[in-house]
């Protein structure tokens, strides 16, 4: 049986890809950021994000504005037939999110020296955290996954050995079985629900509520 409580403690103490020198990849000093609960086994719908932004806002923190958060509550509405209006109503709905990249990725702004963006993941971070993300799924038994952004589902991809286009547009609206435990669960990638910058949100929801269709398969022994 996976622990999720000692999975976070191994993610907590992980110091592989500092000590390899990965670029971009912050190893933050202090705690690293993490869901302030469990999930609630099974879970229902299982949202895979990039990672955890380096001192920005932050999904599981209601004590400031994150819009990933903001746009994946707005994106429920429709497919649940209900408002989610806080982080633990979210996760007792039996959904849940965690990043693909357990550290933030950030690059120095050009000519501001201590002033850092947020920056995608390097790959071999990706690849780095992916014994992680498969033993939170694990973990949380979830019934279905969808990756929030390429980068997500790049992860998802490489976790379980799935080929699939590597765009969102041509990715989205199609959905891979994938092994976890005894099932095979749908797998899925829709955009990002922090960008405001594409038109994609109607699909957002379209691809949730599509997933939430789809019931987990036992496999035959």
């Amino acid at each position: 049986m996976i622990d999720w409580e000692s999975i976070q403690k191994d993610i907590q103490t992980c110091r592989w890809c500092e000590e390899r020198r990965i670029p971009y990849l912050r190893v933050p000093k202090a705690e690293k950021r993490k869901p302030p609960w469990e999930p609630v086994q099974p879970v229902r719908l299982y949202f895979i994000s990039v990672a955890p932004p380096w001192g920005g806002a932050y999904f599981w923190d209601e004590a400031a504005r994150d819009a990933v958060r903001e746009g994946l509550f707005r994106a429920l509405r429709r497919p649940l037939d209900t408002e989610v209006t806080s982080c633990r109503q979210f996760r007792d709905l039996r959904l849940f999110l965690t990043p693909a990249v357990k550290c933030p990725s950030a690059k120095a702004k050009m000519n501001q020296s201590g002033k850092d963006n947020d920056h995608r993941p390097s790959m071999k971070a990706v690849k780095n955290c992916s014994p992680f993300l498969y033993r939170e799924l694990m973990a949380a038994k979830a019934e279905r996954i969808l990756a929030l952004g390429a980068v997500p589902f790049k992860s998802l991809c490489d976790t379980f050995k799935v080929a699939a286009p590597k765009h969102v547009a041509d990715f989205r609206g199609k959905v891979w079985w994938i092994p976890l435990g005894e099932k095979d669960v749908p797998m899925a990638g829709t955009y990002f629900t922090g960008n405001n910058r594409h038109k994609g949100f109607d699909m957002i929801v379209e691809d949730i509520e599509n997933l939430l269709k789809l019931e987990p398969r036992t496999r035959d022994a």
